[in-house]
């Protein structure tokens, strides 16, 4: 992790007067901020929890096949970069009214390739 520096000059602040007394006559004489080791704070950083993302493709008409084809690399390429995005993808073709889940939520490129 990084140093939270707010968060450590915080955690330092209520013994500064303290320290000052300390340091006279010490190297750390005259510092302004006097910082020790329990004073660090490092800063944690949450994870993005990752996106699903819809493709819903109208597989109606004569483009239709195309249409699939670009939703299918696509889909393929987010996958490709989904391990270290957490990125999900779910491929839904309707046609007219009716539609039906080709690839459900996942992230697995396998799975994909082999429902395409």
């Amino acid at each position: 992790g990084k140093l939270a520096v707010g968060a450590t000059l915080r955690a330092s602040a209520p013994y500064q007067k303290s320290r000052r007394k300390r340091s006279i006559g010490t190297r750390k004489e005259g510092r302004i901020v006097i910082i020790e080791k329990e004073d660090i704070r490092i800063k944690r950083m949450s994870r993005k929890a990752g996106t699903l993302i819809i493709f819903l493709v109208d597989a109606s008409g004569s483009m239709a096949l195309n249409r699939m084809n670009a939703a299918k690399g696509a889909a393929i390429h987010l996958l490709s970069e989904a391990y270290k995005s957490r990125d999900k993808i779910c491929l839904i073709p309707f046609h007219g009214v009716r539609a039906e889940v080709t690839v459900p939520p996942t992230k697995s490129m396998t799975l994909t390739k082999n429902r395409l």
